[in-house]
């Protein structure tokens, strides 16, 4: 490939904005485990934010993330029900799991149930919720004719163009 003035063009370095493909698999695989974007952002030592924007860029990454989780939350879910079974049972919870190993990340009771509460907020009827409102919605031909028509007629009365 060639630049303006005959120059080919060579890639030197790495853009720093890039995120190698194994720091995304860390960040997708924490996920998983925590349900929790800021800290396996900072395991992997990239700004929680590059991984949003990453999203917003690559459908591939936003269906990975939204699948890991999809699978954070059903471990978290199981987690809870393992806890709540042995409480019933009158076991504590690190008895229960008998070197199955650990189903969720700790964290109190509150936070898993509060990290719950978002997800069900995020989800309804298995279809993610997007957080824009109209995001993804383009308005018919019709709907773009009616209001380009609205609003030249509101420039026709404003200008005086309908007494000429």
């Amino acid at each position: 490939m060639k630049s303006g003035k005959g120059r080919l063009l060579v890639k030197t370095k790495r853009s720093r904005r890039e995120i190698s493909q194994g720091k995304r698999d860390e960040f997708i695989q924490h996920l998983s485990e925590t349900c929790n974007v800021t800290l396996s952002a900072e395991r992997v030592g990239v700004a929680f934010s590059t991984f949003y924007k990453i999203r917003q860029r690559d459908p591939a990454f936003a269906a990975a993330w939204q699948g890991a989780l999809d699978a954070g939350y059903q471990r978290l879910e199981i987690g809870l029900l393992h806890a709540a079974l042995a409480v019933v049972e009158g076991q504590s919870p690190s008895e229960n799991e008998k070197g199955e190993g650990v189903v969720i990340a700790p964290m109190t009771m509150e936070q898993a149930l509060r990290v719950l509460g978002r997800h069900e907020g995020s989800v309804r009827d298995g279809k993610l919720r997007s957080l824009r409102l109209g995001k993804g919605k383009l308005p018919t031909s019709e709907e773009t004719d009616a209001y380009v028509l609205k609003r030249i007629d509101i420039l026709r009365r404003q200008r005086g163009w309908d007494q000429l």
